[in-house]
């Protein structure tokens, strides 16, 4: 990438993970954008979007010197939020008043008026959403973990039934809890990798069986070999 990304993370516990800010440099150079069971409200100044949850690898076209500022939701926090249920919005970018809630209209309708727009809409999600912990975030938690629950044994401990499991996470997370667990995989092996460490070991460290494993992950997920993968994040 050419531009520049800040980040500002909120407390733990909260509706949001952080906020962002991307200023496209000279060079209108597609970024990279990988799954990480994440949602986030875009802000281009105009436009209020909102990002669905991706089930592969995208490439968003920035024009030169365009500003996007960015709200990251908590997991499983946004469906509640959005009141639309996450797998109708999966893979795609939607602006929030063609979701057809007009609370959401109304807050599109009012960005424009602030000076700091996203700050505004950040203390009215985070004024708006209950904190607390639901069943669908103790599925995330888990399925986060290097050795995660199967889903037989995840829905047996919730007193849920696969497919009752299943249907919740696609309303939740936008797919089921099987590629949830390998997004977080695949975005665990990303964290962890250093120069010090071989891509075998990291793989291992992250939850994979061995090298092939993570290679048919980072195909399926992003198009990309592992190393092809490290090379483009480090840009």
């Amino acid at each position: 990438m050419s531009g520049r990304y800040r980040q500002h993370d909120f407390a733990a516990g909260q509706a949001l993970l952080c906020r962002w800010d991307y200023l496209q440099g000279a060079q209108a150079m597609p970024a990279l954008v990988l799954p990480d069971a994440c949602v986030d409200l875009l802000w281009d100044g105009t436009r209020l979007s909102i990002a669905g949850p991706d089930t592969r690898a995208q490439y968003a076209r920035i024009c030169p010197g365009q500003r996007v500022q960015g709200l990251r939701f908590a997991p499983a926090v946004a469906a509640h939020w959005l009141g639309v249920p996450l797998h109708v919005l999966a893979d795609q970018r939607v602006e929030l008043r063609d979701l057809g809630a007009p609370r959401l209209a109304t807050l599109a309708d009012r960005m424009a008026a602030h000076t700091d727009a996203m700050g505004w809409l950040a203390d009215r999600i985070l004024a708006d959403t209950p904190s607390g912990t639901d069943t669908m975030q103790v599925v995330h938690a888990r399925l986060a973990r290097a050795q995660p629950d199967s889903v037989a044994h995840l829905a047996r401990d919730l007193g849920l039934t696969e497919r009752t499991l299943l249907r919740r996470c696609d309303d939740a997370f936008g797919y089921g809890p099987k590629l949830l667990a390998r997004i977080l995989r695949l975005q665990r092996f990303l964290r962890l990798q250093h120069d010090d460490a071989t891509l075998v070991d990291t793989a291992l460290d992250a939850g994979y069986c061995d090298a092939a494993q993570l290679a048919g992950d980072a195909r399926r997920l992003t198009g990309l070999t592992p190393t092809q993968l490290l090379a483009q994040v480090a840009r």
